[in-house]
């Protein structure tokens, strides 16, 4: 007898064995269902009786939509109390008594060495040094949170920003100041500089558009159209030879025949900022501004947008000067400012984003 158990020991292990891992393979009643549940979510089971009930909630009373044989596979999707809602074989889902699946056995598989996984290489190689970028000063606030971004890729990178009529930072390039990149409010001023050879030809995009309106104070209400310009005492306006958005002002206010009316009202500024803050301090009743610049004031409203066929058009070309000590992470930067990353941004503040 004594050597009978002996004999009979190794297959009594293995027995135990398999019970651990696999859970009891004995049907158990629905009235111990409660206590069985011991597959997690995501788990595999087993039917374990010859018919099993697939109903559509978890308790007796719920209506049967099905029956599942024994041996039926299941996937148990979550653990209802003593209940599982398991999806079959065939995609239909359901729920079933917990005592009535067995936890299936997945067989052991060899393990295979894992080779040492090199480091991966970034996509993009990280780069460093410093760019001052000459930008529109309607681009301030923009360019702010665009560098953000970008340094987000690119941390090695300095970002310093040059603010200011297009017209004036057009002519400090020309007159020899360091810049690595210019960004202006009109191609006007980009082309001077590319007929100059001032940039570099093959980085120079047309990355944005923008609207031209009529501002005025938060609390006045007797200017609600550019015709109405006529009543005001001082109007405010860029300067038509050295800022984009003067000379848009200008022109719209040609064709609608009010700028001889006008004219002699006008008070200008040196760039699109100077133009906001003359109707935000009251210093003048109106004053012609991009949307974008309107949009980040507190202190102003929009009375009127001016149709786009009334000036040239407002676009904001980017490119890189020749100059620039810095070339590849200029012009990296320039194409970032054609990603969707700059998109985000641009378009938050206001602007159209030209593909």
């Amino acid at each position: 007898m004594k050597k009978k158990i002996q004999k009979l020991l190794p297959l009594m292990l293995v027995l135990m064995l398999v019970a651990g891992l696999c859970g009891s393979v004995m049907p158990v009643s629905p009235v111990d269902a409660q206590s069985v549940a011991t597959i997690s979510a995501g788990g595999q089971g087993v039917v374990n009786v010859s018919a099993l009930n697939l109903r559509t909630g978890p308790g007796t009373g719920n209506k049967v939509i099905g029956a599942l044989k024994k041996g039926s596979e299941v996937t148990v999707q979550a653990v209802k109390g003593g209940w599982y809602q398991v999806q079959t074989s065939n995609g239909k889902t359901g729920y079933v008594y917990s005592g009535y699946v067995t936890a299936q056995c997945a067989p052991v598989a060899a393990v295979t060495p894992i080779a040492p996984v090199s480091p991966t290489k970034t996509d993009k190689p990280q780069l460093s040094g410093e760019l001052l970028v000459s930008a529109a000063a309607s681009l301030t606030d923009t360019m702010n949170d665009v560098a953000k971004a970008y340094n987000a890729e690119q941390p090695g990178v300095k970002l310093t920003f040059n603010f200011g009529s297009s017209g004036s930072l057009q002519q400090q390039i020309e007159q020899g100041a360091p810049a690595d990149i210019f960004i202006s409010a009109a191609t006007k001023q980009m082309n001077a500089l590319d007929d100059k050879g001032l940039i570099i030809k093959d980085t120079k995009k047309n990355l944005l558009k923008n609207r031209m309106v009529l501002v005025v104070p938060k609390d006045s209400s007797k200017i609600k159209d550019f015709s109405d310009l006529t009543s005001a005492k001082v109007i405010a306006l860029g300067e038509p030879e050295s800022v984009p958005a003067g000379k848009y002002g200008q022109e719209l206010l040609t064709k609608l025949g009010l700028w001889d009316k006008i004219s002699s009202k006008a008070v200008y500024a040196k760039d699109v900022r100077q133009v906001l803050a003359y109707v935000e301090s009251g210093d003048a009743d109106a004053g012609i501004v991009y949307r974008t610049d309107a949009l980040i004031s507190d202190k102003v409203k929009v009375a009127a947008t001016a149709e786009e066929s009334l000036h040239s058009p407002v676009v904001y070309p980017a490119a890189v000067i020749k100059a620039t000590k810095n070339e590849a992470t200029a012009r990296d930067f320039v194409k970032f400012l054609n990603s969707g990353k700059a998109d985000t941004v641009f378009e938050k503040y206001g602007f159209t984003v030209i593909k």
